[in-house]
């Protein structure tokens, strides 16, 4: 394939999603004036103190999801350390590795982290991407008990999920189905195409919820999901849009775009052949070899490390318990083309 026809299906590749208008209860798209003086906030994504181990967790797969790779800190023998855990799914055309970034990130910070792969890429709306996560959860959280297991007596009770585009719409509603989850984080949220169920008009009243976009994202475009999602929760909310970003933005702790997380490898191949073949025929040759390229690692100094840096300000606080956390959260980044948050100020006990 030459370099003009790949422009041609980069180009295209947004239209099968961008067309996915799915409606949302209107609500004011008035932004909460930010001081001016409040502007730094958490702005790195460097790795932290722990040392990271991957585990292959095939073993836990159920029928919602197909694939999953657990990241932990490294555990001292005979230490009785034990961690929170997210679990993070990506969207429409994902395989697992697209969200790799986050799992190492996390695990570095002391949160576990799984990130898991679901059976159709290319037709699981925010619904199944909503069971995927919750079913990952709990499997997750059998390994504190399972003999054997190198998380056994190692896992704390605290939970969350992450999710991106669909898989953020997915993330949305999780927080709406368990309401022990911790917090939620959405990335570039998509409610799935119209003629499906999509997201309720009035979302998370509980669970506090995260959402990161990008400000030029054409898939997912934040004045018609992100910020009509952010004004549709009244739990403990905010909502970072990033000046310039595409719909990979959130991809990685240090950011991404499209073209990144697409590569030009075999994987690009094949989903070059099933993004034609899904539209003219319903069918996916290459069912897991999908949008599956890891961009936007982990890394001191990044321009976009305040994405990571929220994100892990916002676990840090809601899923641990950290107040320190919270003044991070009240600054308002460099990177930001919107920002607004509410229920943030004030203690919020999820206990």
């Amino acid at each position: 394939m030459g370099d003009r026809a790949k422009k041609r299906v980069f180009d295209r590749l947004p239209d099968r999603l961008s067309s996915m208008k799915a409606p949302i209860s209107p609500c004011s798209m008035v932004q909460t004036p930010i001081s001016p003086l409040l502007h730094a906030g958490p702005t790195s994504c460097a790795l932290g103190p722990h040392v990271v181990e991957k585990i292959n967790a095939k073993h836990l797969c159920k029928p919602s999801f197909i694939s999953a790779t657990i990241y932990h800190p490294t555990l001292t023998a005979g230490g009785n350390t034990q961690f929170p855990s997210i679990v993070v799914v990506g969207g429409w055309a994902c395989g697992e590795q697209a969200m790799a970034a986050w799992g190492p990130f996390y695990a570095s910070h002391g949160i576990i982290a799984m990130t898991i792969g679901t059976p159709a890429p290319f037709k699981d709306m925010p619904a199944q991407r909503c069971m995927a996560l919750l079913d990952a959860v709990r499997a997750l959280q059998a390994e504190n008990t399972s003999p054997g297991s190198v998380l056994q007596g190692r896992l704390k009770s605290s939970c969350s999920v992450q999710g991106w585009s669909l898989g953020g719409g997915g993330a949305q509603l999780a927080a709406m189905a368990d309401l022990s989850l911790k917090c939620v984080i959405a990335l570039c949220p998509h409610p799935g195409p119209p003629e499906t169920p999509g997201l309720p008009g009035r979302l998370s009243d509980s669970v506090p919820v995260l959402i990161i976009a990008g400000q030029n994202d054409n898939v997912a475009n934040t004045q018609s999901f992100a910020w009509p999602e952010y004004h549709s929760t009244s739990a403990p909310s905010l909502i970072l849009e990033v000046r310039g970003g595409d719909h990979a933005v959130a991809n990685g702790p240090s950011g991404g775009t499209t073209k990144e997380g697409l590569g030009m490898g075999p994987g690009f191949m094949c989903l070059v052949a099933n993004f034609v073949l899904h539209n003219c025929c319903s069918i996916t040759p290459c069912p897991y070899g999908t949008y599956n390229g890891p961009v936007g690692h982990a890394r001191p100094m990044a321009p976009l490390g305040a994405i990571g840096g929220f994100a892990l300000a916002w676990l840090k606080l809601f899923l641990e318990g950290d107040e320190s956390a919270r003044s991070l959260l009240l600054a308002r980044p460099d990177i930001a083309s919107g920002f607004e948050m509410k229920g943030i100020a004030l203690r919020f006990d999820k206990s």
